[in-house]
């Protein structure tokens, strides 16, 4: 984890977020990530953890802007989504969250471990008008027991209606939708389902 995330995190930690807020214990953090979400100029900070300490696959999203002049704390909870990204902390199932050169956020999942159908799965958060919007996905998919594995390969802008799915571009309706909108239908999300053309 980055040292200035780690910095970022004392302070949170420490009690300098709003006291309304949701209580994140050290234990609790799977990941953490450091970027200037809204373009301000402030290290902002985004955060995954997990949600319900006993099952550890269910983790939430929790994003903060930094702005010193509000209410005078240091972080300001902008995004809070519990039970949203599946993953563990056992390997082939650790969720991560990073910082993308173009000021979005990306969260990824995976499974590269367990069973034969083996996935990555990677969301891009970006700020529009005042909230966060699901904007891209990337998203791989094999079958290791197929002798010739079956496989899947999908590249999303969502704001725009363009990709790419196993090398050939494609075109749909452009999806606007905030992370709580997001939800898995039938086995799939509404990026995915996309991905396999239903």
């Amino acid at each position: 984890m980055h040292k200035a995330a780690l910095m970022l995190l004392a302070v949170l930690l420490g009690g300098a977020a709003r006291a309304d807020e949701t209580t994140i214990r050290p234990g609790d953090i799977i990941d953490a990530a450091i970027g200037d979400w809204n373009r301000d100029g402030l290290d902002d900070l985004a955060i995954l953890a997990v949600t319900q300490p006993e099952e550890n696959n269910e983790i939430g999203v929790y994003v903060y802007f930094r702005d010193e002049q509000a209410d005078g704390s240091l972080l300001t909870l902008m995004l809070s989504v519990p039970d949203k990204v599946w993953g563990g902390r056992f390997h082939g199932h650790e969720p991560s969250i990073k910082a993308l050169e173009n000021g979005s956020i990306a969260i990824t999942t995976q499974n590269s471990s367990i069973g034969r159908e083996h996935w990555k799965h990677t969301l891009s958060l970006a700020w529009r008008n005042d909230r966060f919007l699901v904007a891209g996905l990337t998203f791989s998919f094999h079958d290791t027991s197929q002798e010739e594995h079956v496989s899947l390969i999908c590249d999303l802008n969502l704001l725009t209606g363009k990709g790419i799915v196993n090398g050939r571009p494609t075109t749909f309706v452009p999806l606007s939708l905030t992370l709580d909108e997001w939800v898995h239908e039938g086995g799939d999300d509404p990026g995915t389902a996309i991905c396999r053309g239903r």
